[in-house]
């Protein structure tokens, strides 16, 4: 199962901006942050191995500090979707909906009780350090995350009663720190979090509400969603050899580098490949061709800038490879 590399992305840089150098911990399993794809999707079981590498001898508690380090940068469809919703309710209704596309592990839904909603984030478990300090940043980023939409969307944050699956702090020092981040009304050992207000919120009108901008992000999203799939049920080798490519921006990889990554011998790769029909370079290729592809139809980027995201040395190397693959060049395929 693929996720969005979001939610390694944001703690990354959640520890980053609270002052934790991680480089050499990624720099001993293959990974240089910046050389990260953060528009690719991350196989469930190859991000927990790097979580276990990143988070290891930190507690729950560095997990809050760190969280509320998390920004909205990244979010691309998802957040302009959000923005462009009519009412807070369709809003929320849209981050639930496509809660896979967030920095979340864990699962977002609603309930309502009285006159007032919360939104739930449940982990998808609680059982070692590993899983409450994730779900401590998960939290407070989930938190700081509606801070800042309101205030894209020019909206005055509501008042929110915070519940916590965490025991009760044993000291006033941490109960302090909780309070400050998450105001005085935090309560401590929930099932799961939950964020309560009042329902009157979910009526009121977002400012940059736009009908045309909604359609087109959601339609964005969807095929964000369908993008997690694009390499279920691949032979395992070449799946590994797919999941960490895939994750990577600029020059690729070479195939000494990858099988030093997965942690065998290069000539082992190369007929463990060569059993599947399939060779490093092939897959490398493939996972060039649908980077670029991605790239092409955001328009977000120049065909210039495009080539050199890619890792190639010029743009006439880039448009000589994509007509190869299309059969005609950059500037013919987007008119």
């Amino acid at each position: 199962m693929k996720r969005s590399i979001l939610s390694l992305m944001y703690l990354i840089q959640g520890m980053r901006n609270a002052g934790i150098d991680i480089d050499e911990k990624l720099m001993r399993i293959g990974l240089k942050v910046d050389a990260i794809d953060l528009a690719s999707a991350i196989d469930i079981n190859l991000e927990r191995e790097i979580l276990k590498v990143l988070c290891s001898n930190f507690s729950a508690e560095q997990g809050l500090k760190i969280g509320q380090h998390y920004t909205l940068e990244g979010y691309g469809p998802l957040l302009m979707l959000l923005i462009s919703s009519p009412y807070i309710e369709i809003a929320l209704h849209k981050a639930i909906q496509y809660c896979q596309l967030t920095h979340l592990t864990g699962t977002l839904n609603a309930h309502v009780e009285n006159d007032q909603i919360a939104i739930l984030y449940q982990s998808t478990r609680l059982t070692d350090e590993l899983d409450y300090f994730l779900a401590q940043c998960e939290i407070a980023g989930t938190f700081k995350f509606l801070q800042s939409l309101y205030q894209i969307m020019d909206l005055p944050f509501p008042r929110i009663r915070v519940e916590l699956p965490f025991e009760l702090p044993s000291n006033l020092v941490e109960m302090e720190f909780y309070q400050q981040f998450y105001g005085m009304d935090v309560c401590f050992g929930a099932p799961e979090a939950r964020f309560w207000f009042s329902q009157d919120v979910l009526k009121v009108k977002i400012p940059s509400f736009d009908e045309v901008a909604f359609r087109i992000y959601e339609q964005k999203c969807i095929d964000e969603l369908s993008k997690l799939s694009m390499y279920e049920n691949k032979p395992r080798i070449v799946q590994r050899v797919m999941d960490y490519l895939v994750l990577q921006n600029s020059i690729m990889p070479t195939m000494t580098e990858t099988a030093q990554v997965l942690n065998m011998p290069e000539r082992t790769l190369r007929h463990q490949l060569q059993q599947h029909q399939t060779s490093y370079k092939k897959i490398r290729e493939e996972i060039i061709k649908n980077k670029a592809l991605e790239m092409m139809e955001y328009k977000k980027y120049s065909i210039e800038m495009i080539s050199e995201l890619l890792g190639y040395s010029e743009p006439a190397a880039f448009n000589h490879a994509f007509k190869r693959w299309f059969g005609q060049s950059p500037r013919q395929y987007l008119k």
